[in-house]
């Protein structure tokens, strides 16, 4: 597929609704496609894989540009869940191109009082081609000269996560 930032701005969305509603939460997924798969990481196993650590800003943007680079991606995806302060939930995305188009969509979402999620809405509250919902999104494809040892870490922990990856086929 040509236009990985279309496909993601167009179908993680939905991809993404249907895995929280199976779910019944709202976890952290970073998102990336090759000519002939998305790929779906859910970063709640990296303290697993991280030393007990979970997924620092800088680990992500390292990571993503890593990834990227190895697939091919011309466009990567973030989803996370975000709580306003009247308590209003949404689930925020965030696709960035390699070429620094920029898109972002907020999906309100509920949970019940198991703390569940029991809803999505289909149709997003906001969308901007401007202004990130998480700012993490616009340090992906920076132009990063990795040390050795931080590919070889790099590396060691793709090979760690990778059989974690939900692969979903694109459509040709």
């Amino acid at each position: 597929m040509a236009d990985h930032f279309k496909f993601l701005k167009q179908d993680f969305p939905k991809i993404y609704r249907d895995i929280v509603l199976q779910h019944k939460a709202v976890n952290k997924v970073l998102s990336f496609c090759d000519k002939d798969n998305m790929y779906l990481l859910f970063t709640g196993m990296f303290p697993d894989v991280n030393g007990g650590q979970g997924i620092s800003g800088e680990l992500e943007t390292y990571f993503i540009n890593y990834l990227a680079d190895q697939y091919g991606s011309d466009a990567v995806g973030r989803a996370t869940a975000y709580a306003l302060e009247d308590q209003t939930t949404f689930i925020g995305f965030d696709v960035k191109s390699k070429d620094n188009q920029l898109w972002s969509q907020q999906n309100n979402f509920e949970v019940n009082d198991d703390n569940q999620v029991t809803n999505v809405d289909e149709n997003h509250s906001n969308c901007s081609e401007n202004n990130p919902i998480n700012t993490i999104a616009t340090t992906y494809y920076e132009s990063i000269d990795f040390p050795a040892d931080t590919l070889e870490f790099l590396k060691n922990l793709h090979e760690q996560v990778k059989s974690s990856f939900h692969v979903v086929p694109l459509k040709h």
